[in-house]
């Protein structure tokens, strides 16, 4: 008897607490999105509460540039397994659209599939597929999904008239905006910081780089170990010569306990050019943010150019620089500017060039250095700037010729790897 008294408490006990975990995830998250430094143009926003979704626009103030009614999973909070009939809910980003849908009553004439699970959702463990933004053959009625997000056809077409692939979507239980705390640009503008960071540091190459990531974390949502990751990194460091990485429109949002990143990404080492679109997902890991997941967004035009008209104001910073050092005949400033290993002419290395400097303005000291307009392209060792320069020396000595410089980044600068000139 006392036994079975013991199992029915227990019994009822679980069933309670499983009540409470049930309202818990009813309650859900309930983001606010503030207009921070990093907030994309514009952000597909879902309310499940009033079963509305938002096109929110970035122009002063962020705001809805359309609302429509919508109807999500059938079952309130937040999705944790597969088949709970429930909407997940966070940060999450269209990967592409879907035409010519066999359940045209479910599912109407078009979808965007959602990137559920993303990096954070499998560190949690929820498991799931197929989330979709779609249209509908039938009449909407509220929370009337397996878990997708579905609008009538016609705002369907709106939202493909003015979104693109990587769209970001944010799905809340109640969802506000233009009221968020400080905190949020605060915090935007960490990450944003910890983001170049990141950038500089796989540039450079060393154990700074693997710093910024939480190794249990980062496992969990790439499903392989840590050291797996580290090591391919570490072979490719040791084989790079140098690493050159420019990152654009660079966009965050906050999750429910976690922010994303976004950006395209320019990478060039040696031969290897690559443009990307890439996102990051951090995690706090004992009060210090985390790199934890990784994803790529959808695949974009090349950077080449952008990235080239990038480098053009440091890499004509460096030449204005380095043509002084030559003119003033600072041995120790001018012989800084080439890579121990350069070429000059016939000679080999820095060394061998410092000598012939030496000896030539030893005996008459340059005059006079001009440039003309340079243009700049890629090149395996880094970039070639090529232009005229005129020279003179305080013999009378003068020329004019057809100059060309390769040179490889090293932290902020340059350095002169090769420097061949030829008379016009």
């Amino acid at each position: 008897m006392g036994m079975k008294y013991f199992f029915r408490v227990f019994t009822a006990a679980i069933l309670l607490l499983a009540g409470l975990t049930s309202l818990a995830f009813a309650k859900g998250w309930e983001p606010v999105i503030d207009p921070t430094p990093l907030v994309p143009d514009y952000i597909l926003a879902v309310d499940k509460e009033s079963q509305k979704l938002h096109l929110l626009v970035h122009k002063s103030p962020l705001h809805a540039e359309a609302s429509f009614t919508c109807a999500t999973g059938q079952v309130a909070g937040d999705k944790v397994v597969e088949g709970d009939l429930k909407t997940p809910e966070g940060i999450y980003f269209t990967t592409g659209k879907r035409t010519g849908l066999k359940n045209y009553t479910l599912y109407g004439k078009m979808a965007f599939p959602l990137n559920f699970p993303n990096p954070v959702d499998r560190i949690k463990g929820k498991t799931g597929y197929g989330i979709w933004i779609h249209g509908r053959g039938k009449e909407l009625v509220p929370m009337d999904t397996q878990g997708c997000v579905a609008l009538v056809n016609s705002d369907m077409d709106y939202l493909d008239e003015n979104i693109k692939p990587g769209a970001p979507v944010v799905i809340g239980e109640k969802v506000g905006w233009n009221n968020g705390t400080v905190d949020q640009s605060v915090e935007a503008v960490e990450l944003g910081e910890l983001v170049h960071k990141w950038a500089s540091d796989w540039e450079d190459r060393d154990d700074a780089f693997f710093a910024a990531y939480s190794p249990e974390l980062f496992a969990k949502s790439e499903r392989r170990p840590f050291k797996a990751f580290k090591n391919r990194k570490k072979r490719i460091f040791a084989r790079a010569g140098w690493i050159d990485i420019e990152l654009y429109n660079l966009r965050a949002l906050r999750g429910p306990d976690y922010w994303v990143t976004w950006f395209d990404q320019y990478y060039r080492s040696g031969r290897l050019s690559s443009s990307s679109s890439k996102r990051l997902y951090w995690q706090k890991v004992d009060g210090q943010w985390k790199i934890v997941g990784r994803e790529y967004g959808p695949s974009i035009h090349s950077l080449k150019n952008k990235y080239l008209a990038t480098k053009r104001e440091g890499v004509e910073k460096f030449l204005n620089k380095w043509k002084e050092s030559w003119l003033s005949a600072d041995m120790d400033e001018y012989i800084s500017y080439y890579d121990s290993r350069a070429k000059q002419g016939r000679r080999r290395g820095a060394e061998s060039i410092r000598k012939n400097k030496t000896s030539i303005w030893k005996e008459r000291k340059p005059a006079s250095v001009e440039f003309g307009k340079f243009s700049l392209r890629e090149h395996p060792k880094g970039l070639l700037a090529v232009f005229k320069q005129k020279y003179s020396d305080s013999s009378g000595y003068s020329d004019k010729g057809l100059k060309k410089l390769v040179i490889r980044p090293e932290n902020d600068s340059w350095r002169i790897v090769d420097e061949q000139w030829r008379k016009l």
